[in-house]
């Protein structure tokens, strides 16, 4: 597991912060294991007093075509517009 980030404790983000201010890399021996352990890392991730998008991630690491491998280049826009239809 990996974390690029420029921020440290006690950062103070501005009003008007680039969204990407750290990034997660995790690897593993299969696509299975590696999503286990980005989940359990992005559950141990804590950025505040900022929103992020970790609870979309972690949701997208559940999904079972995600799972899969089971994606291409629309799939998150499918996943939104699914969503936004209570799917």
């Amino acid at each position: 597991m990996r974390v690029d980030t420029h921020i440290y404790a006690g950062y103070d983000v501005p009003p008007y912060y680039d969204s990407l201010i750290a990034k997660l890399i995790v690897h593993g021996a299969n696509r299975q294991e590696a999503i286990k352990t980005m989940r359990r890392a992005l559950s141990e991730f804590y950025v505040l007093p900022i929103k992020t998008t970790i609870p979309f991630h972690i949701k997208l690491l559940e999904n079972p075509a995600f799972k899969k491998g089971d994606i291409s280049t629309h799939f998150v826009q499918d996943l939104m517009k699914s969503e936004e239809k209570g799917e």
